[in-house]
């Protein structure tokens, strides 16, 4: 089945101001009038129209079908899917059209909020709800950050040149019918990510903006985990020193380390915060269907008798095996039902008999732990790890090797079962690049990052996409997909495109 969320058009999906706010939901309101008359009906809508609404399931999908994380599975795979696992990539490609909608969504979302918010008198309002007033305006500003840095990712050409094409720019609530927006340059969507950023990192405060007992790390309760978005941003635009400013703080005022051993795996199974900066609460479907991460590659459940419709490529497989004294990551990533071939690649049935099951996200555990949670995980967004892997790509950017590799050996040694730490000594910056897109490919996996990672660092490292001949049921097709491609800067929909006379689409599409 097509794993695909928020396929609509951007111009269907996002509404009218007056529209969204007809449609009733848990912390919506009903009409514009009565729509934010109290920080109350701020912090409602963050939580239950801001946060549910951030979505990354299209762009982990779309990740793992296209470069090398996956192959096909013993259960049946949909045509369009094989076409997108063969690098057909066109403007009705549905995942395109997915990432596109979802994250104009969540921008929508936010807009609507801070348009409501000048609806409230600030000054009349008690010390403390001032405090939650500004909270909750910095968390929505760093939300839409995080949109508008994954848009740019995947649909400008190139993030480093501010002169280059970039998305559609929105800061008020879309009117379906007049807003037909064009896409600007980089540097005007840039100049309304890093105010966003600002705004959060300057006015961030403890106030308390959740209900009940939600973790922690499932909102940005903590200034490190909007130091982590910017980090990310930074990083792909290429801003050596901010990057690094950001991805410090997030290390050091996190209060958290990278994690190993059974912190690692508790991190994913949900049992315990490990390293995670922050992650989606995901615990039942009233937050939607799309909660079930791992129906992303498998049907029932994360073992071999699950129905299993893709498992792991398996090159990044035999990535996982290669740490002195043991990866972590290989047996908390793939799950012990797996069947192996002794003698792949030259068994008699090499594909069918090598499953290697994805269990990365083995579903919830614990007082939460039921049938209908086994394919169930809260989706984590940042982790002290990427922030290692962005800071030694920086050093590699500033001519500074031997820092680069002392970052990239944290992970690892975090990572080997027996705490074994092994020297790093990069000699070129072709060799180090290619090194941290090797740990990245490993650490990052089934998170989202491969394709953006190739089409940022795939040139200057000379890596393109790596699969194994067994990963497809058709050996003669090509294994590699170099970085260069036109196909690493996704389309414009072509929905967007037939509602919209002044969007402009990619280079060849």
């Amino acid at each position: 089945m097509k794993k695909v969320f928020y396929i609509l058009s951007f111009f269907l999906v996002l509404t009218s101001c007056n529209d969204a706010l007809d449609i009733v939901q848990d912390g919506e309101i009903n009409s514009e009038q009565a729509a934010f008359t109290s920080v109350e009906d701020m912090q409602k809508f963050l939580n239950g129209s801001v946060y549910p609404s951030v979505d990354p399931l299209n762009e982990i999908y779309f990740t793992s079908l296209f470069t090398d994380e996956v192959g096909f599975g013993p259960s049946s795979v949909s045509t369009s899917d094989i076409l997108t696992h063969r690098f057909t990539l066109n403007s009705t490609t549905a995942e395109a059209a997915a990432i596109w909608a979802s994250n104009y969504n969540i921008i929508n979302k936010v807009n609507i909020l801070l348009k409501g918010s000048q609806l409230i008198d600030y000054n009349s309002l008690s010390a403390n709800n001032k405090l939650l007033y500004v909270n909750i305006i910095s968390h929505a500003r760093a939300i839409r950050a995080y949109a508008y840095t994954t848009l740019e990712a995947y649909y400008s050409t190139n993030m480093k040149d501010p002169n280059a094409l970039g998305v559609m720019l929105s800061t008020e609530p879309v009117d379906v019918f007049t807003s037909k927006l064009p896409r600007v340059k980089n540097s005007e969507v840039f100049a309304l990510i890093e105010a966003d950023l600002q705004y959060a990192l300057t006015n961030w405060n403890s106030s308390n903006l959740t209900a009940g007992t939600v973790p922690a790390q499932n909102y940005l309760d903590k200034k490190a985990s909007i130091n982590a978005i910017a980090a990310r941003y930074y990083n792909y635009k290429g801003d050596n020193t901010n990057a690094k400013t950001n991805a410090t703080a997030a290390i050091t005022t996190s209060s958290l380390s990278l994690s190993a051993g059974s912190t690692y795996a508790g991190m994913w199974a949900d049992t315990t915060r490990g390293e995670i900066l922050w992650s989606l609460y995901r615990p039942n479907s009233s937050t939607g269907a799309w909660s079930n991460i791992a129906s992303l590659w498998t049907t029932n459940s994360t073992d071999i008798d699950g129905s299993v419709n893709f498992d792991m490529g398996r090159k990044l497989y035999s990535l996982l095996d290669e740490l002195p004294g043991g990866d972590v990551r290989s047996p908390v990533f793939v799950d012990a039902s797996s069947t192996f071939d002794a003698f792949y690649p030259n068994g008699a049935s090499p594909r069918e008999s090598d499953v290697i099951v994805i269990n990365k996200y083995p579903g919830k555990s614990g007082s939460l732990a039921s049938a209908t949670m086994r394919l169930r995980n809260d989706i984590k967004m940042y982790r002290i790890s990427e922030m290692y892997l962005i800071l030694a790509e920086v050093a590699v950017r500033e001519g500074d090797l031997a820092t680069a590799g002392l970052r990239v050996r944290a992970v690892r040694q975090a990572r080997s079962l027996a705490g074994a730490s092994v020297a790093i000594n990069y000699t070129s910056p072709q060799q180090a690049y290619a090194d941290i897109l090797l740990e990245r490919r490993r650490e990052l996996c089934f998170e989202g990052h491969r394709y953006l990672d190739l089409k940022r660092l795939g040139v200057a490292a000379g890596v393109g996409v790596d699969r194994d001949v067994y990963d497809d049921d058709n050996k003669t097709l090509p294994l590699t997909l170099p970085a260069s491609d036109y196909r690493f800067t996704l389309p414009i929909p072509l929905d967007e495109i037939n509602a919209n006379p002044n969007i402009q689409q990619n280079p060849g599409y």
